[in-house]
């Protein structure tokens, strides 16, 4: 029999409640991490934690504990962070001393993943996301990998399509992959654990499809390139199962290609974000959500809230379980007077009825864990 601890249980239930869903927001809160110059990366997990650059954001009660981790050098310089999860493991790569050096850095303490030759003799490793259990995707030797835990304290190597990029992996050990070569085509999406055979992803007619986000359902989240007289661009896509539907992007600018964009996340409720193009030089962060009808487009410079003055949110790049979106945008400095790229993190605050429903619920549970404690 399993026993949960009251904490556990209460945040299960405000998720199970508020259905993870973003977009039941009335309104929004909007923080400012600070300038986005230099900043490359950046990633967010289900406690609020950041990762930008070479810096980690612990969140605080006023605010943010920063860390910044650095390379052999003592700097930041070809040195970035990409990813991390929920028990604060952090990704990155260190580019500093010739060839790129993966690595996994918590509580202090780096460890630099095991690397594999690629067909000209050279080693290096690159990694894109680590997930709940601690297995990380990236690349290394001929194509994308994972890399999981040994139990030992260091990490095994398993290798997915041979040519492939690495860019995402779910808690089930998915890793999500672009450019692999399949039985019909070349340049296809697909996922695998490097056991069973790789999910390709349907191809619409015409157009490559890159995958960039996957979660615990096989929902993959991308963008498609198209290209045609001359011209070519990133057309936003969700893959579910057999089934491939744009992701709407209501291009306003005449003779402008509807659904132009990219996706930087999605999570367990599939809400997907991103950026969306509507025109030349309009570039806009965007949130998804799955309705009856089909996608629902939601710039997220419409959406209402309060705090930091941003004038336009340009780029959504992760989303975590909470519905807290992190991203770029252009920030008015009132001091200097000037208007510059800053982080932001969206966090949504849920309805009033919504969280009497919640309150509600978890002093119940509370007060059913505490009668079932006494009684045992």
């Amino acid at each position: 029999m399993k026993h949960y601890s009251t904490m556990a249980m209460t945040a299960g239930l405000a998720l199970a409640l508020m259905g993870s869903k973003a977009d039941a927001a009335v309104t929004w809160t909007i923080t400012d991490l600070g300038s986005a110059q230099n900043v490359q990366t950046m990633a967010l997990n289900d406690q609020g934690w950041v990762v930008l650059g070479n810096r980690i954001l612990s969140p605080t009660a006023g605010g943010y504990t920063v860390t910044e981790l650095f390379n052999a050098q003592g700097n930041a310089n070809n040195f970035a962070l990409y990813g991390i999860n929920n028990s604060n493991a952090v990704i990155g790569v260190d580019r500093n001393a010739g060839s790129a050096q993966a690595f996994v850095w918590q509580a202090g303490s780096r460890t630099n993943l095991p690397q594999l030759a690629n067909w000209a003799g050279y080693s290096y490793s690159e990694v894109r996301q680590i997930n709940a259990k601690g297995q990380v995707i990236g690349n290394t030797g001929d194509g994308a990998a994972i890399w999981s835990p040994d139990g030992s304290g260091g990490y095994a190597i398993t290798e997915l399509n041979k040519w492939s990029t690495g860019s995402a992996i779910n808690d089930a050990g998915m890793g999500l992959m672009s450019n692999v070569n399949s039985p019909t085509a070349s340049f296809q999406a697909g996922y695998s654990n490097g056991v069973g055979a790789t999910t390709f992803i349907p191809e619409r007619a015409g157009f490559r499809p890159a995958g960039a986000a996957i979660n615990n359902s096989n929902t993959v989240a991308g963008a498609a390139f198209y290209e045609a007289a001359g011209y070519s661009w990133n057309q936003t896509y969700v893959w579910q199962g057999s089934t491939v539907t744009p992701l709407p992007v209501s291009a306003t600018a005449a003779n402008w290609q509807m659904n132009v964009g990219g996706v930087g996340g999605i999570n367990e409720a599939n809400v997907i974000v991103g950026y969306g193009s509507y025109g030349p030089y309009d570039e806009r962060a965007m949130m998804w959500t799955q309705g009856a009808l089909g996608w629902n487009e939601i710039d997220l410079n419409t959406v209402s809230h309060t705090g930091a003055s941003f004038g336009k949110l340009t780029q959504a790049r992760d989303i975590n379980e909470s519905g807290q979106i992190l991203g770029a945008g252009d920030y008015f400095d009132s001091a200097s007077g000037q208007w510059s790229q800053h982080i932001f993190l969206l966090t949504p605050v849920p309805e009033p009825a919504s969280a009497a429903l919640l309150l509600v619920g978890m002093l119940s549970l509370i007060g059913l864990i505490r009668q079932r404690q006494r009684g045992a």
